[in-house]
C-alpha cells in the first residue's frame, strides 16, 4: 500500500500539485489541517496560502514553523544541529557530504544523527551504490519548511514589513526544498507498484569520464540488489529532453541494464512524449496519485532506439576501481 499516496489523498485537494504542496506542510495531521482554513485548491493558490499562513508574523503557522525543530527536542537547537538540518533540507546527504559541509567530526556525526532521527527530524535512506552510508533525510515537514524557507531571513519575516518582496525573491526555494522533496518521495512510494521492485530510492552514480557524480531521483532495486527501474523527476516545470538524455547516461554508467525509464513531470517536451522507446514512461502527478496494484505498464508504450550511441563510454559493471576507455 502507497501511505503517502493514501496521506495525501486524504487532504481532500483534487488537483494533484496543490494536494502535494498542502501536504509537503502539514501532511495529514486533522489538527493542523483544521487550523488551515480553506486549502488552496491549485498550485498556483498554494503560493498565496503559504505566504499569509507561514510566512506573516501573525499567520498561522508562523511560529509553529519557527519553533518546530525546539519543539521537537524539547530545547533550543545548537549550531550542530542547525548546520546539519540546514545542510540535508537542501539535499539529502551521506556522511561524507555532512562532514564535508559542517565541519564536524564523525565523532559528532555518530552522537547527533541517531538523536535527529530518534526525534523524527531526520530519516536515512537507503544507498545501493554504498549500502552503509545511507543518505540522511530531513523527515520533518514543518522544520523543512523553517531551514529553506524562515530561517535565512527570520528577523525580516518577524517584521513583516516586505513579506511581498521576500517571498519574490525566495519563493524558489519553496519549490525546489519543499515541495520537490515530497513529490520525489512520492514518485518513489509509486514506483514500488512495480512487482519487481522490492526498495527505492535516489541514486549517485561515479562518471570517472568527466569526474562527476551523476544524480538521479528515483530508482528501484528488486530484492537481488539489481536495478529494475531509474526515473528523473521534475516538479513544477516542464521536463526537457535534455533530462531523458542524461537518464540514458547514467542506465549506461550502470553497464545498460535492462529496466524500465520514468519521465515523471506535470510536462513535457514533445521529444519526450513522441519517443517509441518501449521502456520508457511519461508520468504526470495525477498518475502518481491514482489507486492502482502496480505500476502503470500501458503509459505511452514505446518502440525506438536504443538508450545512447555506441562507441563512447564503456559500460561499468562494477563502479568501484572501474576504468574509462574509448570504445569503437
Amino acid at each position: 500500500m502507497n501511505e503517502l499516496r493514501e496521506s495525501i489523498l486524504s487532504v481532500g485537494v483534487a488537483d494533484p500539485e496543490a494536494a502535494v504542496s498542502v501536504h509537503a506542510l502539514l501532511g495529514a495531521d486533522p489538527d493542523l489541517l483544521a487550523r488551515a482554513g480553506d486549502l488552496p485548491q491549485t498550485r498556483q493558490q498554494a503560493d498565496d496560502w503559504v505566504k499569509a499562513g507561514f510566512l506573516r508574523p501573525d499567520g498561522a503557522f508562523f511560529e509553529d514553523a519557527v519553533t518546530a525543530v525546539a519543539d521537537v527536542l524539547g530545547e533550543a537547537p545548537d549550531k550542530a544541529v542547525d548546520d546539519v538540518l540546514g545542510t540535508i533540507t537542501t539535499r539529502p546527504r551521506t556522511r561524507y557530504d555532512l562532514r564535508a559541509m559542517t565541519g564536524l567530526s564523525e565523532a559528532d556525526l555518530d552522537v547527533l544523527l541517531p538523536r535527529l532521527e530518534a526525534a523524527g527530524l531526520i530519516r536515512a535512506d537507503a544507498n545501493p551504490l554504498e549500502p552503509a552510508d545511507p543518505y540522511w533525510t530531513m523527515e520533518h515537514r514543518l522544520a523543512r519548511f523553517h531551514y529553506a524557507m524562515v530561517a535565512p531571513h527570520l528577523a525580516r519575516w518577524q517584521r513583516g514589513y516586505i513579506t511581498d518582496k521576500l517571498w519574490r525573491m525566495t519563493h524558489a526555494r519553496w519549490d525546489r526544498y519543499v515541495c520537490r522533496p515530497e513529490f520525489q518521495r512520492l514518485a518513489r512510494e509509486w514506483a514500488l507498484g512495480d512487482p519487481a521492485a522490492a526498495a527505492t530510492t535516489r541514486i549517485t552514480v561515479p562518471d570517472p569520464r568527466f569526474r562527476q557524480l551523476r544524480t538521479l531521483e528515483l530508482a528501484a532495486w528488486n530484492e537481488q540488489g539489481e536495478p529494475v527501474a531509474l526515473g528523473t523527476v521534475r516538479w513544477k516545470f516542464k521536463m526537457v529532453e535534455r533530462q531523458l538524455k542524461r537518464l540514458r547516461y547514467v542506465r549506461r554508467l550502470l553497464g545498460d541494464p535492462k529496466v524500465r525509464l520514468y519521465c515523471i513531470a506535470p510536462r513535457f517536451e514533445d521529444a519526450i512524449t513522441a519517443d517509441t522507446d518501449p521502456d520508457l514512461f511519461a508520468i504526470r502527478p495525477a498518475q502518481l496519485l491514482r489507486r492502482a496494484s502496480t505500476a502503470p505498464r500501458d503509459d505511452l508504450p514505446r518502440n525506438g532506439p536504443e538508450s545512447a550511441p555506441k562507441g563512447d563510454l564503456h559500460p561499468i559493471s562494477r563502479l568501484v576501481g572501474a576504468e574509462t576507455r574509448r570504445v569503437g
